[in-house]
This record gives structure tokens, sequence and C-alpha cells, in this order.
């Protein structure tokens, strides 16, 4: 089982191993390091993290840790760590002989080891290698890092390039893909895009300590007159009155955005302009590192004007009839319209709290919370450092920008556990 790695009791009674694998015991941490340096390098995000993680602290059951998938679909040319081929080592052999490490509890690495998308095949040879020359690994994973970020800056350039040609959406998506948010601020301005004027808006709440000139121009009300049949721009007109504590302006707004056809996406919206374009990066590692920095600048952009109603639309603010009403039809209308799971759960929790009869609500909280539940383990399920998982990473991000996030985690549950939207409700 070639790149799979097994924690104790893998191996029969008492957990004794299998000839040629390599033990991880109270070396299990350096060997956990180790290789999360490596996957820091490679830039694999957060659930590789987890991964690697576990090989330091097995499943309390004594069950395999999530392997690696293989084999590479498009792998990047493999390189030489220092110090191996001294040690008569190639990355690119599919398994290297390894004598047996300390016979003590922890988790276990076969000989054969692991593919490492962008250098190969990394076996447990190769580890011990590396452990004995742990200056030269070091300096050899930083080249590494800089080689692939190179790539990555140079490959989005290159989209920024390519956006910047296009139309007002895109040509803000290329500034705040470079980083320039007082240039993206500027082009939504001057233009009539509400797409494009939603992304600005949003990049300046994220940038609101710098407070960029341009920034202050732009409003709530600006993106309403741009597209008067979203509720979005309603919901955060709403949220900025009742910061003022002006509950008159509260229940305007509220009555405005209940009555709206149409909810925009919240998040992602830089991923789904990238993600048209990832064939001008060189490789699927390249392609996979740069998704991952443009969804965390998606992050710190995301709109959570959904959350807007949850204080309004709660408790004694619910005891005026025209409130109740209003906070109602907002519950009900966006939980319909919602096309991102954080979006439905928000507007399923005013929903609930407004008293809308769960059989006028689009999805209940149990079904989101199993497709919440089924998303999650579509995407870090197998999830690994292989060529194999970074395309798939690669093609969650393409359909997410295809589907919505919301369709798609909707799609994995049982065709019996996913209600149809009611009528009534919005329509994307």
């Amino acid at each position: 089982m070639a790149g799979r790695i097994e924690a104790p009791g893998g191996g029969g009674a008492g957990g004794a191993g299998r000839a040629g694998q390599v033990r991880l015991g109270s070396a299990g941490l350096r060997w956990a390091l180790g290789l999360a340096l490596l996957a820091a390098a490679l830039g694999l995000g957060t659930a590789v993290w987890r991964q690697l993680a576990g090989l330091a602290e097995p499943s309390a059951h004594g069950s395999p840790v999530a392997g690696v998938q293989q084999p590479a679909r498009e792998a990047p040319q493999a390189v030489t760590m220092p110090g191996l081929a001294a040690a008569g080592v190639s990355t690119t052999s599919a398994a290297t002989s390894a004598p047996a490490g300390p016979a003590v509890d922890g988790a276990q690495v076969p000989p054969e080891g692991m593919e490492v998308c962008g250098i190969g095949q990394v076996t447990a040879g190769m580890l011990q290698s590396w452990l004995a020359d742990a200056v030269g690994a070091k300096s050899w994973l930083q080249a590494r890092e800089a080689e692939l970020q190179q790539r990555v800056d140079t490959g989005l350039a290159r989209i920024a390039a390519r956006l910047a040609a296009g139309n007002e959406s895109q040509q803000v998506a290329a500034r705040l893909l470079m980083g320039d948010v007082e240039g993206a601020a500027l082009l939504a301005a001057r233009g009539r895009n509400a797409g494009a004027y939603q992304m600005a808006l949003q990049a300046c709440g994220s940038a609101r300590a710098a407070s960029p000139p341009n920034c202050a121009g732009l409003s709530a009300q600006r993106w309403i007159e741009l597209d008067p049949s979203d509720a979005r721009p309603w919901l955060r007109l709403m949220d900025e009155a009742r910061s003022r504590g002006d509950a008159q302006a509260v229940d305007a707004a509220l009555a405005e955005a209940a009555v709206r056809p149409r909810l925009s996406d919240g998040g992602y919206l830089l991923e789904a302009h990238v993600v048209q374009l990832l064939d001008l990066m060189p490789d699927v590692l390249t392609r996979a590192q740069a998704l991952i920095k443009v969804i965390g600048m998606d992050g710190a952009m995301t709109g959570y004007e959904v959350a807007a109603p949850i204080k309004p639309c709660h408790g004694d603010e619910l005891r005026r009839p025209q409130r109740l009403q209003h906070c109602q039809a907002v519950g009900r209308q966006t939980l319909a319209a919602s096309s991102s799971l954080l979006d439905a759960q928000l507007a399923q929790k005013v929903a609930e709290r407004a008293g809308v009869p769960p059989e006028q609500q689009a999805y209940g909280a149990a079904t989101l919370k199993a497709a919440q539940g089924a998303w999650q383990e579509m995407v870090f399920a197998g999830i690994g450092v292989d060529c194999g998982s970074m395309a798939r990473m690669n093609e969650i991000s393409v359909k997410r920008a295809a589907q919505g996030e919301l369709s798609m985690a909707l799609s994995l549950l049982p065709a019996e556990a996913t209600p149809r939207p009611v009528a009534g409700g919005m329509s994307r």
C-alpha cells in the first residue's frame, strides 16, 4: 500500500509492523515535523497539516491515518534532496528498502514511502537521510519553497494581466489579485457593474484599517442602484442602520430586502475568476498553491450580510408585528436563495428565530448540518500531498465556481434527505 501511513495495530496483534517498515515512536514528533515542513514548503494547506499531525498522535482506535492518494496525475519534475545521492537513494524509486526503526509504539511509514507532488516518491530511507542532514534539508526545502512561490506569483500575474483586459468585474478582480484595493475601488466607482462594485466594497471592508481613500466613495446605496434586484446590499444597508441605532431605517431596509428576488454570492468571488484561467499555470502543484492563496484572499473579503438580521430578528425585537413580518420574509427568502453553506446556515437561523414554520423553510437545520458534514468529509477525506490530491483540490474549486457550494454539498446527501426549495423562494 504505497503512500499509506499506518497507526499502531495496523500490522497485526500487539501492533507489530511488517518487515521493512519504520516505526515512529519517540522519534514520531521529529518525523511529523519533518513532513510538516515539507508540506509547508509546498504550500499544501491546513488539511495536510492535520493529516501530518496524525503521525505524532496515532488514532485512539488504532485505525489507519488517512493515506496519501496515488498515482500522480500530472507531476512536476522530481528533484533530489541533499545527502540522498551519497546514501544511494533516488527520489524516483518506487520503493527503497529501509531497516526497521526502534520497536516502540507509534505510527508506521512503509519503506516505499509516499508520493509528494513536486518531489516524487519520498521513502523511509530518504526521510532517514534527511534527518541525518537537517541543515541541508532545511536549506533545500527553503529553496523549493521559493521556487514554488515564484511560479505562483508569476502565474497569478499572468492571470491578472488576462483579467485586466476583460470586463469591469474581471478588471476589478485583476486589481485585487495584485493587492491593489485602491485601484479596484477606483475602477468600481467609475463603472456600472454590480459584481465589480461588490468585490471592491467587500475588499475595502477587509482593508478598513488602512482606509484607502477611494474606498470612502463606495457605499451600499450605490450598490443597490447598480442592482436593485439583489437583497444583499439591502442587508448591508440594514446593518449600517442598526449600528447607528436607527430602528426605523432597519425596518425599511428589512422590508426592501424581503421582496428582492435575488441574493448574490457573498464569497469565493476571486476564485470564480481565477479558475477560468488555471491553464495559465504550469503544473498542478502551482495551481493548487495559487488557489490556496486566492481562497485566503477571498476569505478576507467574504460578505457576511446574511448574518445582519440575526440581532434585529431576535427576542424582544420580534414583539413588534411589522418587525416580525419582515424578519420572517427575509429569513424565508434568503434561505431559499442561498448558494453557499454559510449563507444558508445563517439564513436558516434567522428564519428559525423569527418563527418561520419548518415547511416554509427551503432547508432545515438538520439538512444543512448533514450537508456541511458531507462537504467536509468530501473535501478533507483522502486529501494528501500527492499530485492526484492536488488535482482533486483544484477540481473542487472549479466545480464550486460552476455549481455553487451549497448545491455541491446537498448533492452529496441521499436523495430522500435533500428537500426541494419551497414555492415562493428567491430564484438565483
